[in-house]
């Protein structure tokens, strides 16, 4: 009884290296795990035989046993008599098992957390860039009522200009926590409830991003670093190739299956560039610095003079009303002086072009990168980034352009490595402490070698009940290693 309940406890052992996230729940779990079986143990040597004397005869031990127990040695026994004697029936059934392992192994699910209905969601929206606030106060609000219209809302907040974690964004972004009923008052889940309220917007509210998630998993995902589902990060020297790739990527990553809430690359407000030509300018006697000093006080102001008040001054800007700066045909005849006091238009002697200017440049390890997520709505985490692997090898990338896959997959991928590596050193504590009870080494691999063979009924359970793969359910196969010991 003690070597058994060792066999269980030292598989716990090795969760508490795990890193990370993963490592913060898991260790927690695996030492409340371990006081408990050792607790087990302490009441199994001590309370349960004295509940017996005191409550078990030894009639009624012999009628049970010859009732019960009987009946399972003789058919256990026959079962080992009729494979002994038909050893070669036994080793293809035991190479049979192995190949249909690996074969439910590689057609199974993955993700990375398991699902679950939280009993609420996050709504994340971003208006256009440049979307003046009351602009993006009177489309939220559009969303709002469909929110109270839904029936299984209970409550919900919203935020514009801020997000959770008391951040400041800008004016045309914002989210919205929605608290849902009890799953009890409800007959849709949290995940049906947010594909219909994304069908809605997406028919009814142009010109607005939105992105779900659930609370708990978002601030996971915060704490974890890898917020998003899908993560495709795009690595260049140039941003335009960048920004050209990315358009070329957008509707194809689309396309794929279950992929919703799709994000690019986001464009900054509206700009106009001026891009003074020195030649023109200077036929005219003028540098580029004077023109671009002109344009500059008439769009964007100059101080001439100040306000003088008893504790401090206050300076007085001078400019073009807004009706004029902010029109493009305007601003293109904005009049330049020249030292013969002529007046020409800006348009003679600069480019003007309007373009969205970029709100962020991101880098990581020191290379220029572009940025492109995405959530799933059906599919497991695996096949969605199969699917967009397929999407990347077929496209033909720019000189001097890599992409590499982040996000949870990447995080995925990581704990499943390291869940590898704990594995393999629950296999060897296991056994170390068989080695130690038979004094052998034979009988003690012949014991464990029981313990791969039971993964055949993990992973059909888990095709057949559709449940992905995951760092809790891997978790789970580490502990059955010690049990079936």
């Amino acid at each position: 009884m003690v070597e058994s309940t060792a066999t269980t406890v030292v598989v716990f052992l090795p969760l508490g290296l795990l890193k990370g996230v993963v490592g913060a729940f898991f260790r927690a779990l695996c030492l409340t795990l371990a006081v408990a079986v050792l607790l087990s143990l302490l009441f199994a040597l001590t309370l349960i035989p004295l509940l017996v004397e005191r409550f078990v005869s030894e009639e009624r031990f012999r009628h049970t046993s010859h009732r019960f127990i009987e009946p399972v040695n003789r058919a256990y026994e026959s079962a080992v008599r009729w494979a002994l004697n038909r050893r070669w029936v036994v080793a293809a059934g035991t190479l049979l098992s192995v190949a249909l392992t690996v074969f439910c192994y590689f057609h199974v699910e993955t993700g990375f957390l398991p699902e679950m209905d939280e009993g609420g969601y996050v709504l994340d929206y971003l208006a256009p860039p440049g979307t003046a606030l009351s602009e993006t106060d009177r489309i939220v609000r559009l969303i709002e009522d469909r929110i109270k219209r839904m029936p299984e809302t209970a409550a919900f907040s919203r935020r514009t200009g801020a997000e959770m974690g008391f951040f400041t964004t800008v004016q045309n972004e914002g989210d919205i926590l929605v608290k849902l009923k009890p799953r009890s008052e409800r007959k849709r889940d949290v995940y049906e409830v947010m594909n219909d309220l994304r069908g809605q917007v997406t028919r009814n509210i142009p010109r607005i991003q939105i992105e779900f998630v659930q609370l708990l998993q978002d601030m996971i995902g915060d704490l974890e670093g890898e917020p998003q589902p899908v993560e495709i990060k795009l690595f260049g020297s140039d941003m335009n190739s960048l920004e050209g790739l990315a358009e070329e990527l957008g509707p194809k990553i689309q396309k794929i299956p279950g992929i919703v809430d799709y994000k690019a690359i986001q464009k900054g407000n509206p700009e106009i560039v001026i891009h003074v030509d020195p030649v023109q300018a200077g036929r005219l006697g003028l540098s580029v610095e004077q023109v671009a000093q002109q344009a500059s006080a008439g769009l964007l102001g100059a101080t001439e003079t100040e306000l003088r008040q008893a504790d401090r001054t206050i300076g007085i800007r001078v400019r073009y009303p807004d009706a004029f700066r902010f029109d493009y045909s305007n601003v293109r005849q904005f009049p330049i002086l020249t030292p013969s006091k002529q007046i020409v238009p800006l348009s003679a002697l600069a480019d003007i072009e309007q373009v969205r200017g970029e709100t962020q440049l991101m880098r990581e390890n020191q290379r220029l990168m572009a940025l492109l997520t995405a959530r799933l709505e059906d599919p497991d985490l695996g096949s969605a980034i199969s699917y967009v692997k397929q999407v990347l090898s077929a496209t033909t990338l720019p000189v001097g352009t890599t992409y590499e896959i982040g996000g949870q997959y990447e995080a995925q991928q990581s704990a499943f490595r390291d869940l590898l590596s704990v594995l393999g050193l629950g296999l060897a504590a296991v056994l170390i402490v068989l080695v130690v009870q038979f004094r052998a080494f034979r009988p003690s691999l012949i014991i464990l070698s029981a313990a791969p063979l039971s993964l055949l009924g993990v992973f059909a359970i888990l095709q057949l009940t559709g449940t992905a793969l995951n760092v809790s359910l891997f978790m789970g196969i580490i502990l059955m290693v010690g049990l079936v010991v």
